[in-house]
């Protein structure tokens, strides 16, 4: 078995070369590869304050669907795996699992002091008689594709420029949950989902997304904010107005993936105001969402073909 070996949060456009380069080395021989990463990720249990995530575990079923990789194996992540030496941990993972190969980048590190390195594996899987392949990294516009990036990005509001890295738009996901009703008073009721607290939270604001629900695509105006009009210290959620859609929403399963940012949060001085600024948001979400499926109509038929094939799968995200 090829082993594509990496912490991979989500996968980029760099990282999709990786698995195309597992691909052909498992087809000289059995056919047989899977990635190999970590839960949770390493960054979250070794730095201070943790850092969010692009994509949760459920997020990262279905990315490994979505670009049909055949297993991906999760090693719990510990204090006590990171400290491994770099041979013990090799040891243990060519111990457990059939490996014959291993394909990586070039800047990926592990173990004990982040001891282990492209080098380091060349060396071992050599000794060991196996396969071995470093990518370098994908350079795009004179920049590096990373996770950190695309996560800086995101925080940002710059979706279109996430999306360029990723390769798909930025998402989120989970079941329609209970809110306070009020964007039904206004006219435009929104499906409100819990956000994982190990998620990296888009800035504040107003955003146009394209929302897969009941098996077919729809324009959403997505909110994330604290509802200042109307409350002085509400709490952050994630709203989404779905245009076009009529009918009840709750514990219906939606994905959300965002195009652009469109505005920051207000505080409106009434209701009437922000009813006739949500209207153009409205607006601009329905152009923002015509646009996009119209420049890349195949890259919509895949997404929908995975949603759909895994929709019964498809749980709550947890707060």
């Amino acid at each position: 078995m090829i082993a594509v070996l990496g912490a991979f949060d989500g996968f980029h456009l760099g990282h999709r070369r990786l698995l195309d380069a597992a691909r052909a080395l498992a087809g000289d021989s059995d056919g047989r590869w899977a990635v190999i990463t970590f839960t949770p990720h390493p960054a979250t249990v070794l730095r201070v304050h943790g850092q969010p995530v692009l994509f949760v575990e459920e997020e990262r079923d279905f990315l490994a669907h979505l670009l049909n990789i055949p297993s991906m194996i999760r090693i719990p992540f510990t204090r006590d795996v990171a400290s491994m030496p770099p041979e013990a941990f090799l040891d243990m993972v060519g111990a457990r699992f059939p490996i014959d190969g291993i394909v990586t980048g070039v800047d990926f590190r592990f173990g004990r002091g982040r001891e282990g390195d492209a080098s380091f594996l060349g060396d071992y899987c050599r000794q060991r008689q196996w396969r071995f392949k470093a990518l370098d990294s994908l350079i795009l516009n004179g920049a590096k594709v990373g996770s950190s990036s695309i996560r800086n990005h995101v925080l940002l509001g710059e979706m279109a420029q996430a999306k360029k890295l990723l390769g798909y738009p930025f998402f989120m996901g989970g079941r329609v949950i209970h809110g306070d009703g009020r964007g039904e008073g206004l006219g435009f009721p929104t499906a409100n989902i819990g956000y994982a607290s190990t998620k990296v939270l888009p800035r504040r604001g107003v955003y146009g997304a394209s929302v897969f629900l009941d098996g077919r695509w729809w324009p959403g105006a997505l909110n994330i904010g604290s509802n200042p009009t109307f409350l002085k210290n509400g709490t952050v959620r994630v709203e989404t107005y779905v245009v076009g859609y009529e009918g009840d929403l709750y514990d219906k399963k939606i994905r959300l993936f965002l195009e652009q940012f469109i505005r920051d949060e207000e505080r409106f001085p009434s209701s009437d105001e922000l009813k006739a600024r949500m209207a153009e948001d409205v607006r601009e979400t329905a152009a923002l969402f015509d646009r996009a499926m119209k420049d890349a109509p195949s890259l919509y038929e895949m997404l929908g073909r995975a949603i759909g094939s895994m929709e019964d799968d498809l749980p709550p995200v947890s707060g």
